[in-house]
């Protein structure tokens, strides 16, 4: 497994400017590392302490930067290291986003919550994952749907399967999950000389792109689509098959071109996402629930697929991807493996600012709990947070403080190694490469 060690300030204890000792780098309780590179900042995620005499980490390095060992001042280096340092424990210390105190006040007050179904530890893990899913399936409207669609039966309708690159056979198909709505989606599955070789699946939904079921799947609309895609490693379908996955690949509602809620005079701002949120108040639905619905009619027609080993399911999305990956891993335990890349954190920050776009809200959800909860339900499966050091739609530090909570669950649970968070070096996009050792260690034991 992935180790879990804290990250050494090389780049720093090392350096020939310092012969004394450095101010004490702590380490936050809430920090978690996985991959990491040998350029990402060292400072991100630490707190500084100062020694017994008082020194600021730039005061000892100002003191050491004046002389060297020939007597000559070091100053570009010295300019270097002092204004990285500076600009890292800067964007720490700043607050994410600034509201007037009248209004932070009053977020404060509001958005706090009774938390009647936070994880405190004093309860038995299965009955509080029990209660508080039911909870849940309230709050998100699903148990509503499946009240009211009891009587249907999703349809899905296969295309015709291509082959791609000697590698794996792709077809486009769609599912009817509720009346009037078809969910397009791509069904990748690799080509192999073995008949009735069932392979693990990997269900991996979209995010905010509106052509986003075929950039997973690797199918671009032009030369200037497929660079950006690439360039991102957002073919996110397309990896998972040719490395033996079976990849499902829908249309998420309210996001895709070919499910989208029109806004007629732009009253929603002209955002679909939005508008579907709206209607789905009106109906007591969210459009979370509407998207864990689909998920889960999909994975009712996976398990029977002849190629799908429904014993080893995967789920995986980014950003508003990530959003339906984490819900519907925490609903429905046939998901074995959760990874949401640059989504999972607090529902608020420290300054009361909502961190997911409208589209994401479950009403109430504070008083349910937070995400770090939504985290506990995946517990014991295996869950893997990914995100971005330059993501500026997150802040690291309520990404780390989510995530110390879930780990506690999860070592509640006997389990600790099923959960982890790894950084990767750009911003709001997939890493893969953090991803494939966690999935495949899951799914191979």
């Amino acid at each position: 497994m992935h180790s879990r060690r804290p990250i050494p300030i090389k780049a720093l204890a090392k350096s020939s400017l310092f012969s004394g000792a450095l101010p004490r780098l702590q380490r936050s309780p809430s920090l978690t590392e996985g991959t990491r590179s040998s350029s990402q900042q060292p400072l991100r995620g630490w707190k500084v302490s100062t020694q017994s005499g008082g020194d600021s980490l730039l005061v000892a390095l100002a003191r050491r930067c004046i002389p060297c060992s020939s007597g000559a001042m070091k100053v570009p280096l010295c300019v270097g290291l002092l204004v990285g340092v500076l600009v890292a424990i800067g964007q720490e210390s700043q607050p994410f986003v600034e509201y007037p105190e009248e209004t932070r006040q009053y977020l404060k007050r509001i958005q706090r919550g009774e938390q009647r179904h936070a994880f405190n530890g004093d309860r038995v893990l299965g009955e509080w994952q029990k209660e508080a899913r039911s909870a849940l399936l309230k709050m998100t409207g699903l148990a509503r749907m499946r009240r009211d669609l009891s009587s249907f039966r999703p349809v899905v309708t296969e295309g015709t399967a291509v082959e791609v690159g000697g590698a794996y056979h792709r077809s486009l198909c769609k599912i009817e999950t509720e009346p009037g709505i078809s969910i397009p989606f791509y069904l990748l599955v690799p080509k192999s000389p073995e008949r009735n070789l069932r392979f693990p699946l990997f269900l991996c939904p979209h995010g905010h792109d509106r052509l986003g079921l075929h950039s997973y799947a690797g199918v671009f609309r032009d030369d200037a689509h497929r660079e950006k895609i690439l360039g991102r490693q957002g073919n996110i379908a397309e990896l998972a098959v040719r490395r033996g996955f079976v990849a499902l690949v829908p249309a998420t509602r309210g996001l895709a071109d070919e499910v989208l809620v029109p806004d007629p005079k732009g009253r929603h701002g002209n955002r679909p996402c939005r508008a579907q949120l709206m209607h789905c108040l009106v109906a007591g639905r969210t459009p979370v629930g509407e998207r864990v619905w689909d998920m889960q009619c999909l994975l009712d027609w996976a398990e029977s697929h002849p190629s799908v080993d429904k014993s080893r399911i995967v789920m995986s999305g980014n950003s508003g991807g990530g959003v339906v990956t984490a819900y519907t891993a925490a609903l429905d335990e046939r998901v074995r493996i959760a990874v949401p890349g640059c989504s999972f954190t607090s529902v608020v920050s420290p300054e009361e600012f909502i961190f997911h776009c409208d589209c994401c809200m479950v009403p109430g959800l504070r008083d349910w709990g937070d995400w770090s909860d939504l985290g506990g339900l995946v517990a014991p499966r295996r869950l893997l947070l990914v995100h971005g050091v330059k993501d500026g739609l997150h802040s690291r530090k309520a990404v780390e403080a989510t995530a110390a909570l879930v780990e506690k669950i999860f070592a509640a649970t006997g389990v600790p190694d099923h959960f982890d968070l790894r950084w990767g070096q750009e911003g709001h996009r997939f890493y893969p490469e953090l991803m494939w050792s966690f999935i495949e260690d899951g799914i191979n034991r």
